[in-house]
C-alpha cells in the first residue's frame, strides 16, 4: 500500500467568492443573525 501525500494548505486556499475566509464568516454570521431577527419579528408580529 502507498504512502499518498496529504495536499498541503497554500496561502492560495481562496473562498470562491470572498478575497478571504474572515469576510466569509463574517458574512454567515451576519446573515445569520439578520434571519434569526427576522424570525423574532415574525412571531412578535403574528401572535
Amino acid at each position: 500500500m502507498e504512502d499518498k501525500e496529504l495536499p498541503q494548505n497554500n496561502a492560495d486556499d481562496t473562498p470562491p467568492i470572498f478575497k478571504n475566509w474572515n469576510q466569509m464568516y463574517i458574512t454567515v454570521l451576519v446573515l445569520h443573525a439578520l434571519i434569526i431577527f427576522a424570525f423574532y419579528m415574525f412571531t412578535k408580529i403574528y401572535s
